[in-house]
């Protein structure tokens, strides 16, 4: 029985591939045996290359069905074999070709695939084009033949019928369909050989002669006759032979070879041959075809493929339009397309060629565009889409390669989707329309050149397909934003079906697009559009987009993530209600397949479970109020509805790394609570009819579930339990009793409890007892007492029944790991629960702590051995300190709590409240309860323990980071009380005789453990040592000491280098270097001298708090040691702290003076909390040292004060120099602390030693004088925000005020003799005092002038005082740590005015610098006037105090003034502001003060000056002698950028209408436009060629804002990418030069333009636009010039360079200069705030005018607006913060929060002083990090919208805002606002006259913020003559006025009204 012939085939070809195989070594037998089967060839003329046509040679042979097989077998292993078998076996498959036609060919039976002449050529064809590709010696002999092969075909057409039908076309057919999905035709020659072939060998002659041929065949033959057999085999196989066949067929080559071409395909990487079939769409071509639809043709310009195109091109349109034309005839005739016409398969393939053509040769004409378009919309009459498909892939062609053509192309597709169209039904290839033109639409958004572009055209895109769901469906399409799809046909005409159609596809195309582009904000918008329309889908497209969003959601963000999985949840609600199987199902498996692929997303794993939970909840919910409506106990097919979510939730829970019960959010724990509730209620956990299914998914579930109380929630039970809307349907009798019936099984020693048990109650207690037994079981025991984080929990009537279940559960644990521990594998788990259980025993609520204590205490009951373990007896010790330090935090943190404590030893941190009564007690119960967990341990293993403890102690380090060098550590201290119970037991103590009140113990032995170790550690490092001086001395024997003392000083000596050279210097090294030298200063009987000066000069050579604390520490060990060297150790002492003063060290560096603000360079940089936290820890560097220093001077000085003259007079000596030299001490506010305590340390020993008389009048001068030199200062506010300084500082001050108030000279102890005050003779005048004891002062004398002196000390101290506490104190509270107002009884003394004259007069005689302070500290007039007195008549005196010219000249020259200004030319520079105003004509142009101002402004450099460039053009107005001028021309030399600046400043005071239409020109124009010629003649060389570049630079790319004006007449929609296109293509010109740079930056340059970063702006007559460039810059390193600065160097400015994007906005027709004073004087504020240390936050933005209504403005980075944020449906502040942040207990919402209060506080205060109106939500910004920015300062001063009547608020402060910081005035953060508000006020109010300077100078600048009286009313703003704590108060009146003000909503809601802004 012979094989099927498809089995023989598939064994032959299979027998051919073994054959080929090289394993199998076929031998050449093997191989002629599958040649004989092969059809006769006669083989002596294999090496001709003739092709022989029939009639030309006798019979060959007969080609049979197995001819077509053995061929195909031959090929196979041809194709296959070693190049060698190929060489020889070619020719004969080249044979078979050239034969093929003189062969007899016998009729087959046609039931299986072509005829066997198509079968037979398409196998020789495709094998020979492989081997030509492996082979390429062969390609040309193989290509030759089968061209000639095709040209013969071709001519042999005109024989008779019968062989044309049988044969010539099926051959035909097989070559081309070899040509067709061949991947080796892939080079551009091969495809210019085709294109000329195909030209010659397609005519019109042959087709006709095809077409002759069937229809004479079809006509004359007998249906039985073999060739109409053949024609029918073609009919039956859907591909019909006629003369339109040839022709696709070979247009079919063509596209095929040109995708391979134009792709650059790689035939290796080509998929196999398929299998012949009806429809090879894109067989073969499928990689290159899509690679075509991802970007632009890759293959390079062929001259010769170029000029082969063109004719190809015009044949492919040339035979679309003439199908089109048939086609139309047709339909006008009525008549049907028959299959063998080709017509929509040629169309297509036309339409591929031409476009293909097109593409690469760049050319184009509107017939291509205007036939895709067509072809899109031709209505099918056959079942396939092949046209549409064409026109699809030819628009993405287009887009792709012809850019210009992409809108277009986008639109067109998005008309085709938008049109009802049976087409729909159809497909293209294996894929269906719809899908095929989404995924052609998504490619041709993609086409766009940057993301920004493509985002644009993406979400038109999507806008328009939503317009038409809109159009169709009952919604609105309103919120489209305009877009729409031109030509989309009118609703009116579609049927319900068709509307229908079109939502479906707009609806696909919308996901299509999203998925395939992959970009956040379209899939976010894609989204949003299906939410809005998804009540109008059907069942069946609703359940096809259900799946579709799985993809989405796996590539979506967050945002978009959460509403998919919401929809899901959705969906499967409302299927409770619809019994629809299909919908149901899939939902269902939509959700379970997200949750097994979100794998690739595990970020993502707890967004879809809080969906899946909440949609159990809500489902369950759902089904419980059905029930009760129904008034059902069950209704078991709802409840079984629930189990869709199941498989989701198992699956989503079972990936490993997922963890939810881990740091569970409250939203997710109320999730699980309620899935459990509902468990419980429907019986889930218990029921047997429902555990065999949900018994698995409950384990997992279990095993992952969280506390199912909220820690962070109060009065749970109480307020939230009971009213659990899972919990509320179950109240009626029967619920109850069954559920405590349940639960008493479980707890039957509850039966008392649970009889009051509410139903929630006994299911809630029911649920916890299930979920937490399961976890024991699983090891856990530690878990359950989280229930007890929410405070609720431990009043609640639960508690018991909390507490019991927690019993059970740790008993359970206890009894599993007494089995365990049996076998030897509890170690791990009681690790790490007895770990877990002592971190919860420092928690912050009590209940916790509690419990812990507890389960420990039955755990460590239970295994006393456990803390035998290193690792839990360490961390019980840390954890103990831990908890101490958050005590002693009550005295270091008083003013910022610090709620985290870590040790770095175990690596813990604990978390603590600020409550520090709690905290005291949680320290001592953890301190009780360790010492009873050790002593068991200790009765167990004392050994092991001691042990461990003795290592514990042996590992502290005193200068750990992590630990204050000045702190006790509790830890240590229970470690020695433990110790010593280690050998209480121990029979040596324990029998022995009774003693009353004695109780012996050996815990000594302890102590010598634990030193004997410390010993012996030391002792190997003693050998370490003494081979390093056995190297040293170059010995091995034994060195006596000397030597040892030798190498020692010669370490010492190292060190000293090495600290010299500035060498880092570890603390360990220091410690060992120290200690030794103090050894051997101990154990020698004679001090080497050197070892004690190393001992003192090393520490202070080095100067850090540590080494000062080392220091100091092992000075007093050798104090103590040896007395005898304490003199020579002081006078070293005393040596180095000469030193220190001499090198500036300490409280003498200059490195933290305080600097007037407006003396330093103002910047207009973000504030930078770095600066201050890098000044404060450089102070504590700078000061700590001295801080330690003086202590230890102080305690050395009360030890030796009555037993040492000598070395109280050192003390003396040490304390004198120091005061001689207060000068030389730092001015920082900082300073102030060592300063006093040196003071108060004078003081003492003034009071505690007898003096000589004079000795101690000099003493006292001294103390007195270096007081006042601290008070000649300007007064300074704390720095920093550590309260504890400042508070330690009012101690140390009232401490020192005490002592001053009680000073009282003794002057008795007279040693020197002086003559009489005047002649007398009596004895008793001596007594009286009336001998001369100074120059011409008796002793009354002194006595008096002390008290002046004390008085007005005190008059100072108390000034200073009251500010500290008001500063310490900003709201005048009470409490602890609050220091009530300082009210001191001097300056209420002084009554009358004379008292006042006189103590200034006073203060003069003692320095006039100290007097001038007394008017910044004293605001009264009396006071004013005597200093204006005093200067006026004593202006010699005080020349070098700038404060005292301000005080004499005022704010004007009066004219009736007599001053003496002669010695104007030696005084002092005021600031670069004071100066410029005295330009004013207020100074009535006195030529002395204007020689004045202009050194005053030479003084300063130019950088510095810079800040006031529109101040310095304003003073020309009055510049009648021309000082400004020559100012101007000088600096404008100096600095380029000065000049540059000075200019654009010039020019945009041209007009004063410079924002309107500059027709009014400022009467200083003139004077500006010479001072510019001037200026830009004054240019030259390098100059004058970076001048040029940088205004050429600047107005090009200004300049493009004039191209844009060319688009305004157009509408929005038009203009905008119209702008855009114009405004890249301009940025895309512009050369950037060197060292150009922006006007807003001239700090940096720009190195680089971001070309497609251009934006238009929005502007109905102007054009401003956006742009973004990158600039280079130095700035400053704040962290090396921190280092610089503590390795004492001074003057040293590290800066680095940077380079950030910074986009920019250019303003036509908008004057900014008001903007510039507004944010030049927020930059001041800034610097005020900086200078001060307050921690507050502005951004003063640059804004520089450039010219008339000109402005560049810098873009705020990382911010958006709180208007947009209420468009994007943001209802409050609060909202955006939880939702950006998290939680308000997470630590990101906090510090947003804590940046937040910074800003507000910063923005109100300077928004009440300068008035900032028009404070609506668009003008407010919030950046990434939490701050608010005001922008826009239309409104200030003197004017607001509405002229004032609405904004009568000081400030915005609205309820939002509040409700950020906390929701109330007496919240924390409303606290830190108003403190910080008040500290800002109190800043800014000494600087408040520079301040104001800036804004006189602008006055008359025609700004309209000027409308008189400003100055007046901005003085009483800062209210001047108020003390600070009216000042305080005033401002705290103001924060009143503000909070919630009414006029403020009223005018947020006008703004809504009038500008659509929200609120």
């Amino acid at each position: 029985m012979p094989l099927d012939a498809d089995l023989h085939s598939r064994i032959l070809l299979g027998l051919a591939e073994v054959l080929a195989d090289s394993k199998a070594k076929a031998t050449d037998d093997e191989v002629d045996k599958l040649l004989s089967k092969c059809p006769p060839l006669p083989l002596d003329k294999l090496n001709d290359d003739t092709i022989y046509t029939r009639g030309s040679l006798e019979k060959v042979g007969t080609m049979t069905r197995r001819s077509e097989q053995t061929v195909a077998a031959l090929v196979k292993y041809v194709t296959n074999a070693t190049e060698e078998r190929q060489l020889q076996l070619v020719p004969r498959l080249l044979g078979y070709v050239r034969y093929l036609t003189v062969y007899d060919w016998e009729p087959v039976t046609l039931n299986r695939g072509p005829p066997p002449p198509d079968a037979i050529t398409f196998s020789l064809v495709s094998g020979l084009l492989e081997i030509g590709y492996k082979l390429p010696s062969v390609y040309e002999r193989v290509t030759s033949t089968l061209w000639k092969y095709a040209g013969s075909l071709m001519e042999q057409l005109n024989l008779d019928v019968e062989y044309t039908i049988t044969f010539i076309l099926p051959s035909l057919a097989g070559l081309s369909r070899a040509l067709q999905v061949s991947p080796y035709l892939f080079r551009p020659n091969q495809l210019v050989i085709l294109c000329n072939n195909t030209q010659s060998l397609i005519n019109d002659k042959l087709l006709e002669q095809v077409n002759t041929s069937i229809s004479t065949c079809l006509k004359d033959h007998d249906i039985s006759v073999y060739s109409r057999r053949v024609l029918a085999r073609y009919w039956e196989l859907g591909m019909p032979i006629s003369s339109n066949r040839v022709l696709y067929d070979w247009l079919l080559v063509l596209r095929n070879v040109c995708a391979r071409v134009m792709a650059g395909a790689d035939p290796a990487k080509a998929t196999p041959l398929k299998p012949h079939r009806k429809n090879h769409w894109m067989d073969t071509i499928e990689a290159p075809w899509s690679t075509l639809m991802q970007q632009p043709i890759t293959a390079a310009s062929v001259p010769e493929l170029t000029a082969s195109l063109r004719p190809v091109y015009a044949t492919a349109i040339g035979y679309f339009e003439e199908i089109c034309q048939f086609a139309e005839k047709q339909r006008q005739n009525g008549e049907k397309w028959t299959p063998d016409a080709y017509m929509h398969e040629i169309m297509a393939i036309s339409l591929h060629v031409a476009t293909l053509s097109a593409v690469y040769l760049r050319e184009m004409d509107d017939g291509l565009v205007r036939h895709v378009t067509e072809s899109l919309f031709l209505t099918p009459d056959v079942d396939e889409a092949w046209t549409q498909g064409a026109a699809l892939d030819a628009s993405v062609l287009l887009s792709i390669n012809l850019p210009h053509t992409s809108t277009n192309m986008t639109n067109t597709i998005s008309r085709f989707l938008a049109t009802p169209s049976p087409v729909f039904e159809l497909k293209v290839g294996d894929v269906g329309v719809q899908k095929y033109a989404v995924l052609r639409l998504a490619q041709c958004v993609k086409t766009k050149p940057n993301a920004q572009q493509m985002s644009q055209a993406a979400m038109s895109t999507l806008y328009a397909l939503l317009n038409e769901i809109a159009r169709y469906s009952d919604g609105d399409a309103s919120d489209t934003d305009g877009h729409a799809i031109t030509g989309a046909p009118s609703g009116e005409h579609l049927s319900q079906q068709q509307k229908q159609q079109v939502i479906t596809n707009s609806l696909s195309a919308i996901v299509g697009v999203a998925v395939h582009l992959k970009d956040d904000s379209i899939i976010a918008q894609a989204l949003s559009m299906l939410l809005l329309r998804r009540k109008s889908l059907s069942t069946a497209s609703m359940a096809s987009l259900t799946s579709s969003l799985v993809d989405l959601a796996v590539v979506s963000p967050l945002k978009v993530f959460e509403d998919i999985v919401q929809l899901f949840a959705t969906l499967s609600r409302e299927s409770l209600t619809i019994d629809n199987k299909q919908l149901s199902t899939s939902i269902q498996n939509a959700m379970h397949d997200l949750a097994v692929r979100l794998s690739s997303r595990p970020e993502l794993y707890q967004t879809y479970l809080t969906c899946l939970l909440t949609a159990f909840v809500e489902n369950g919910t759902a089904i419980q109020r059905h029930m009760a409506q129904e008034r059902k106990s069950n209704d078991l097919p709802l409840i079984s509805k629930l189990s869709m979510l199941r498989p989701a939730l198992q699956a989503l829970l079972a990936h490993a790394d997922f963890e939810p019960h881990l740091n569970c959010s409250a939203e997710l724990v109320s999730l699980f609570r309620n899935m459990w509730f509902l468990s419980v209620v429907f019986g889930f956990v218990t029921e047997s009819m429902w555990t065999r299914e949900w018994q698995q998914s409950l384990t997992v579930i279990a095993k992952k579930t969280p506390i199912l109380v909220i820690e962070t929630a109060t009065n749970y039970l109480e307020s939230d339990l009971e009213y659990n809307s899972v919990l509320r349907g179950g109240s009626v009798d029967t619920d109850v009793t069954a559920m405590r019936q349940k639960l008493l099984a479980v707890l039957p020693s509850l039966s008392y409890d649970v009889k009051a048990y509410s139903y929630a109650q006994t299911v809630f207690a029911l649920t916890v007892y299930h979920v937490e037994m399961k976890r024991s079981i699983m090891g856990d025991c530690s878990f359950v007492i989280r229930y007890f984080m929410n405070d609720g929990v431990s009043t609640s009537s639960l508690a018991n029944c909390l507490e019991t279940i927690a019993e059970r559960v740790a008993g359970a644990f206890t009894k599993d790991a007494a089995n365990r521990a049996a076998m030897q594998t509890l170690e791990a788990d009681l690790r790490k629960q007895v770990s877990t259980l002592l971190e919860l025993c420092c928690h912050r609520l009590l209940k916790v702590h509690q419990l812990a204590l507890k389960a420990t205490d039955r755990i460590v009951a239970s295994f006393p051995q456990a803390f035998a373990d290193k690792h839990l007896l360490t961390l019980l010790l840390e954890l103990v300190q831990l908890v101490w330090l958050s005590c002693e935090g009550e005295y270091r943190d008083e003013y910022s709590s610090n709620y985290r404590f870590t040790s770095k030893r175990v690596n813990v941190t604990i978390e603590l409240g600020d409550s520090y009564t709690y905290r005291k007690e949680l320290c001592q119960h953890l301190y009780e309860s360790a010492r009873k967990w050790l002593h068991l341990a200790v009765d167990r293993a004392p050994l092991e323990i001691a042990g461990l403890l003795q290592s514990y102690l042996a590992g502290f380090d005193r200068y750990d980071d992590s630990t204050p060098l000045n702190s006790g550590h509790l830890g240590r201290s229970l470690a020695l009380d433990i110790g010593k119970a280690t050998t209480r037991n121990h029979h040596s103590s324990e029998f022995v005789p009774k003693v009353a009140s004695i109780h012996p113990d050996i815990a000594s032995t302890f102590v010598e453990g634990f030193t004997s170790r410390r010993f012996h550690a030391g002792e190997i490092m003693g050998i370490e040592y003494l081979h390093d001086v056995y190297e040293e001395t170059g010995t091995s024997t034994k060195v006596d000491m000397q030597a040892q003392v030798k190498f020692a000083l010669k370490v010492l000596e190292q060190l000293v280098d090495d600290i010299n050279n500035k060498r880092q210097v570890p603390v360990s090294r220091l410690t060992n270097s120290l200690h030794r030298a103090a050894g051997f200063i101990l154990l020698q009987p004679d001090v080497h001298p050197d070892l004690i000066r190393y001992l003192v000069r090393i520490p202070v050579l080095l100067f850090t708090p540590e080494s000062l604390e080392l220091g100091t520490s092992v000075w007093n060990w050798v104090l103590v040691e040896r007395p005898e060297v304490e003199n020579r150790l002081m006078v070293e002492m005393l040596t180095m702290w000469s030193w220190a003063q001499k090198h500036r060290k300490g409280l003498f560096s200059p490195a933290l003076n305080a600097k007037h603000p407006f003396e330093a360079k103002m910047t207009y940089a973000p504030s930078d909390m770095a600066i201050r936290d890098s000044n404060v820890r450089v102070a504590t560097f700078l000061f700590s040292p001295h801080n330690t220093w003086i202590k230890f001077l102080s305690s050395r000085f009360y030890a030796i004060r009555h037993r040492s003259k000598h070395l109280v007079n050192m003390f003396m000596r040490l304390l004198q120099e120091s005061f001689q030299n207060a000068h030389l001490m730092c001015t920082h506010s900082l300073a102030a602390y060592p300063r006093f305590l040196l003071l108060r340390l004078g003081l003492k020993m003034l009071q505690s030693c007898r003096l000589e008389a004079l000795a101690e009048h000099k003493f006292r001068s001294l103390v007195y004088d270096t007081a006042f030199n601290w008070f000649s200062l300007q007064p300074r506010w704390h720095y920093g925000g550590r309260k504890s300084q400042a508070l330690m500082l009012f101690k140390l001050l009232s401490d020192f005020y005490t002592g001053v108030s009680n000073d009282s000279p003794n002057l008795s102890y007279l040693v020197t003799s002086s003559p009489m005050k005047q002649t007398t003779t009596s004895s008793a005048n001596i007594g009286t005092g009336l001998y001369m004891f100074l120059n011409d002062k008796t002793k009354d004398d002194v006595m008096r002038q002390h008290l002046v002196a004390r008085k007005l000390l005190l008059l100072f101290l108390e000034s200073e005082l009251t500010r500290l506490s008001v500063w310490c104190n900003p709201l005048n509270s009470t409490g602890h740590g609050l220091p009530p107002l300082f009210t001191g009884h001097v300056e209420r003394s002084f009554v009358t005015e004379d008292a006042w004259k006189e103590i200034v007069r006073f203060a003069w005689d003692v320095s006039p610098r100290l007097a001038i302070q007394m008017n910044s500290r004293f605001v009264l007039p009396v006071v004013h006037r005597e200093l204006h007195r005093l200067i006026a008549n004593n202006s010699l005196d005080v020349v070098d105090i700038p404060e005292a010219l301000v005080l004499l000249l005022g704010d004007r020259l009066l004219p009736n003034a007599n001053l003496d200004l002669k010695y104007l030319q030696y005084w002092a520079p005021v600031p670069a502001i004071t100066a410029a105003n005295y330009f004013l004509p207020a100074f009535n142009n006195h030529p002395l003060i204007l020689q004045y101002a202009m050194r005053s402004l030479e003084y300063y450099p130019v950088e510095t000056v810079f800040f006031y460039v529109p101040q310095i053009v304003q003073a020309l107005r009055y510049d009648e002698l021309g000082y400004v001028e020559k100012y101007i021309m000088e600096a404008g030399q100096v600095s380029q950028l000065f000049a540059h600046q000075l200019i654009w400043n010039m020019k945009a005071n041209y007009f004063i209408d410079a924002d309107k239409d500059c027709n009014k020109p400022d009467s200083l124009k003139p004077t500006l436009e010479r001072i510019i010629d001037n200026l830009v003649a004054s240019f030259t060389g390098a100059d004058r060629e970076f001048y040029e570049r940088e205004f050429k630079f600047f107005s090009e790319v200004t300049g493009i804002s004039g191209y844009l004006k060319e688009y305004i007449k157009y509408g929005q929609t038009e203009k905008k990418p119209m702008q855009k296109k114009r405004l890249d293509e301009e940025l895309a010109k512009i050369q950037v030069d060197v060292g150009v740079y922006l006007p807003t930056n001239p700090d940096g340059s720009v190195v680089d333009i971001n070309r497609t970063s251009g934006r238009p702006l929005q502007s109905h007559a102007k054009a401003p636009f956006m742009a973004t460039f990158k600039v280079e810059k130095e700035v400053e390193d704040t962290e090396a010039n921190r280092q610089a600065l503590m390795r004492g160097e001074h003057n040293t400015n590290h800066k680095m360079t940077i380079q950030t994007w910074q986009a920019a906005i250019f303003k036509v027709g908008d004057d900014c200069r008001q903007d510039v004073l507004a944010l030049q004087l927020i930059a001041v504020f800034k610097n005020i705030f900086t200078s001060v240390g307050l921690d507050l936050y502005v951004l003063p933005y640059r804004v520089v005018a450039t010219g008339p209504g000109r402005g560049m403005i810098d873009v705020i980075p990382r911010s958006i607006s709180r208007d947009q944020l209420g468009r994007e449906k943001v209802n409050s502040l609060f909202d955006y913060f939880v939702a950006k942040y998290g939680s308000p207990d997470s630590i990101a919402f906090q510090q947003a929060r804590n940046n937040f209060v910074q800003s507000v506080a910063a923005y109100s205060l300077i928004s009440y002083l300068l008035q900032f109106k028009d404070r609506h939500n668009g003008n407010i910004m919030l950046d990434d990090d939490g701050h608010i920015i005001h922008i826009d300062f239309g409104f200030i001063f003197d004017i607001a919208p509405g002229g004032g009547i609405l904004e009568v608020s000081p400030f915005k402060l609205t309820t939002e805002m509040i409700t950020v910081m906390g929701g109330g005035s007496q919240e924390q953060a409303f606290r830190q606002f108003s403190e910080l508000m008040v500290k800002s006020y109190l800043a800014c109010r000494p600087h408040a006259e520079n301040i104001m300077q800036l804004v006189t100078l602008m006055l008359d600048s025609g700004l309209p913020c000027f409308k008189g009286e400003t100055i007046k009313r901005m003085r009483s703003r800062f209210q001047i003559e108020k003390t600070e704590r009216q000042a305080a108060d005033f401002i705290l009146m103001r924060i009143k006025d503000s909070f919630e003000n009414q006029r403020t909503v009223m005018y947020d809601h006008f703004q809504k009204l009038t500008n659509g802004i929200p609120y």
